[in-house]
């Protein structure tokens, strides 16, 4: 009779986070650049020209 190892998925777990943290960290960078550009257009609008 032969025994077989159990299978790690230590691997698979880190994989798993791997890619959250990287579709989080995504999240936040595209709502950074979102909220910098409201503040740009805020900007250019205050600091427009009077006709």
């Amino acid at each position: 009779m032969r025994i077989r190892p159990v299978p790690c998925r230590i691997g698979e777990n880190v994989k798993k986070l791997l890619v959250l943290a990287a579709a989080i960290a995504g999240f936040l960078v595209y709502r950074k650049a979102q909220e910098s550009e409201a503040r740009k257009t805020v900007w250019s609008k205050s600091t427009d020209t009077v006709d």
